[in-house]
């Protein structure tokens, strides 16, 4: 019986995830909020949705219904946090977690001159922008699979753009651990 329940709550994952993956974005196909279907559904009432399924389902409808890349920043977000914390329950998890990342790291250029100009008022401070958890969360992906160039590259990415990580090492001291990483990993060479 645990067993079957496994099975049919990774295939019922399995399936949302597919769904929020090839679902596309038009003003047809808006989709109301699963408690309202007066109403829209929102990243930020996603925060709030402690089943997993039913956040995915609600994520989904918020990416249809984004109006603009801030938004769709912090759907990004909500969906790498969700597959992250369900990547050893939903096999399609870890793929989608990082997908997300990935298309939150795309945007970041046009998200970020929007935030400064909407949220900072022009202020390019560094220390003021908002913390980027794609980076940092596709770094550990990247070291976790044995990825270290591709972690080193994101990292290396993170810096260019002026971001913090919210740790004390910072991106500069994640890139110099795994700079070292790959050092060590590297065969000597022999002359």
């Amino acid at each position: 019986m645990r067993i079957t329940m496994g099975i049919l709550m990774s295939i019922g994952g399995l399936a949302m995830g597919v769904f929020s993956f090839f679902k596309t974005k038009s003003a047809d196909n808006k989709l109301s909020s699963p408690e309202d279907p007066e109403k829209t559904s929102t990243w930020a009432e996603a925060i709030h949705i402690e089943d997993p399924f039913e956040k995915e389902k609600m994520l989904s409808h918020a990416e249809t219904n984004a109006e603009n890349v801030i938004e769709m920043h912090f759907i990004y977000n909500q969906f790498i946090h969700l597959y992250y914390r369900q990547r050893n329950k939903w096999a399609h998890a870890p793929r989608l977690c990082k997908e997300y990342c990935g298309r939150d790291i795309e945007i970041f250029p046009e998200f970020i001159e929007k935030y400064i100009e909407e949220n900072l008022n022009g202020d390019r401070d560094p220390e003021k922008l908002p913390l980027m958890p794609s980076f940092k969360r596709l770094i550990i992906i990247h070291e976790t699979n044995g990825d270290i160039q591709k972690a080193i590259n994101t990292c290396k990415l993170a810096i260019s753009h002026q971001l913090r990580d919210g740790s004390e090492e910072g991106f500069e001291g994640k890139l110099q651990r795994l700079e070292d990483q790959l050092q060590s990993a590297e065969p000597e060479s022999v002359n």
